[in-house]
């Protein structure tokens, strides 16, 4: 199918909505979050002591913490996930030991009330009323902000379940009047953010320290802390940085944080890049399986985060709705992306000039107006997205659009399934398969059996043998025995072979 190509020329005339966009910045906050932070600070008029003294006292903890990290397992986990820890002027840690009071009667003994270890977090009260410690047998790592503790996050012994009711995988310290899980973003260092070190966001605290301790205070690691993003922790990163790195975990939940933080960041006029992981990684796992210069290398090749998520739209979605979703992402960028992506996007699309023109100036004009209201909205759309993400486990459905797009009859053919297999293959070997396979039938329309044309057509261009192979696959009979296979991510080949993906 021949597509008509959309000229830029129209798309440039957008300079007073680019010029506006221009002069916004982080939004200021709302009524709901500074009614948060007075009752925050009314909170401290009954707390039990002031904040300079039970920071003092999470910096008394932590110094008994970190004198028993070998006492435990917990020295030689860190030595293993994170090598580099102990040298590092970024990263402290320690051990909490497997005992019910062994912190309580620390500190006790050092004139530490039992009112100020509940307010702390560092006890609780036990059935038979008296204290016990909050952390026990768990590697302990400092939440801190101005140079303050402000609590603690323990990981249980790695080899412990969820059956074994140890606890969750991290337990945080509990809301108290110093730390407030939703508004602290673990990780941010001020010294390196300050001197220009570039945030990235990662899911869990281990993935933070191993961005930070990895590229040695150039990239900074920050995570949320127990919760999804929240708007108050994305505005304080956005205050940090117009380009922050979005690296969450490689599955599912982690893409869909990502689309997440897409939304609460941009609304701050911020433009996120994010990096290629390899299915079922994220960043801790990077350092300890490749080490410091693969995860270095992937932050430094990071692309547009909105890029990507204007590729699914355009891969999942039919071509009218594909094009209105892609110009709702690209409104949400900066302007000197709008003429090149909305053109991109139109012809991927096959949309007239004018119609191109008309959507997207609806998109950008809608962000203008309220652009925490047009990413609310985004937001909203997230469990769609879930739905065409799984669905691209699937062949037959993630490249179903595309094929509807080329030839509507190809999913209708009984060897579409063989078909969608090298369709699957060749974007796991890098290939580009959108833009193959319009150019294939651009000039020559399929024939009366268009699966199999095409599957000839893919086969003489490409001519990998994992295509090959998959094609003769499936056009044999599959043993009895064939169940679902999984697929090696593009990406898992190109970091064994220490080129990561862009």
């Amino acid at each position: 199918m021949r597509r008509r190509h959309v000229q830029q020329r129209p798309l440039r005339q957008h300079h007073a909505a680019a010029l506006y966009r221009q002069s916004m910045g982080v939004l200021e906050p709302t009524d709901a979050q500074i009614q948060r932070m007075l009752d925050r600070a009314a909170a401290w008029d009954h707390a039990v002591a002031d904040q300079t003294r039970l920071a003092h006292i999470n910096a008394m903890a932590m110094d008994f913490y970190a004198a028993r990290v070998d006492t435990g397992w917990a020295g030689a986990y860190l030595d293993d996930r994170l090598a580099g820890w102990r040298t590092s002027p970024h990263v402290s840690a320690g051990y909490a030991p497997d005992g019910w009071t062994a912190l309580v009667d620390h500190l006790g003994g050092r004139g530490v009330t039992d009112d100020e270890l509940l307010e702390t977090g560092l006890a609780t009260l036990a059935s038979t009323g008296g204290l016990i410690d909050r952390f026990r047998g768990r590697v302990i790592l400092p939440i801190t902000h101005d140079h303050q503790i402000l609590g603690f996050v323990a990981r249980r012994h790695p080899d412990l379940t969820d059956d074994d009711r140890r606890g969750p995988k991290y337990l945080n310290t509990a809301d108290t009047v110093l730390f407030h899980k939703g508004t602290q973003l673990y990780g941010a260092i001020p010294g390196l953010l300050d001197d220009g070190a570039v945030p990235v966001l990662v899911e869990g605290p281990f993935d933070a320290v191993a961005v930070t301790l990895a590229s040695h205070g150039r990239y900074v690691g920050v995570a949320p802390l127990g919760t999804a993003l929240t708007d108050e922790q994305a505005r304080q990163l956005a205050t940090l940085s117009t380009r922050p790195i979005v690296a969450t975990d490689a599955d599912l939940p982690g893409r869909l944080a990502a689309e997440r933080a897409f939304w609460l960041l941009t609304q701050h006029s911020t433009d996120p890049l994010t990096i290629a992981l390899a299915d079922g990684t994220d960043p801790a796992s990077i350092l300890h399986t490749h080490g410091a210069s693969a995860l270095v290398s992937l932050l430094e090749n990071a692309g547009a985060l909105g890029q990507v998520m204007i590729n699914e739209r355009l891969t999942n979605l039919p071509a009218r709705a594909a094009f209105e979703a892609a110009t709702r992402v690209i409104a949400a960028r900066p302007p000197s992306t709008w003429a090149t992506s909305t053109t991109e996007a139109a012809n991927h699309a096959g949309i007239d000039i004018e119609t191109a023109a008309k959507h997207f100036r609806a998109s950008v004009q809608a962000w203008n107006r309220d652009p925490a209201h047009a990413a609310t909205g985004q937001l909203g759309d997230i469990a769609a997205v879930r739905a065409r993400i799984e669905a691209q486990c699937d062949p037959s459905q993630r490249w179903r659009a595309l094929a509807d797009r080329i030839d509507p009859r190809l999913t209708t053919e009984s060897d579409w399934p063989a078909l969608a297999e090298i369709l699957q293959n060749a974007a796991d070997a890098g290939h580009d398969v959108p833009n193959l396979t319009r150019r294939l039938v651009g000039d020559s329309p399929l024939g009366p059996m268009p699966a199999q044309d095409l599957r000839y057509r893919l086969a003489s261009k490409l001519p990998d043998p994992a295509v090959l192979k998959a094609d003769a696959a499936r056009t044999e009979p599959a043993p009895a025995t064939r169940g679902h296979h999984s697929r090696a991510p593009a990406v898992s080949r190109r970091l064994s072979q220490g080129r990561p993906r862009r």
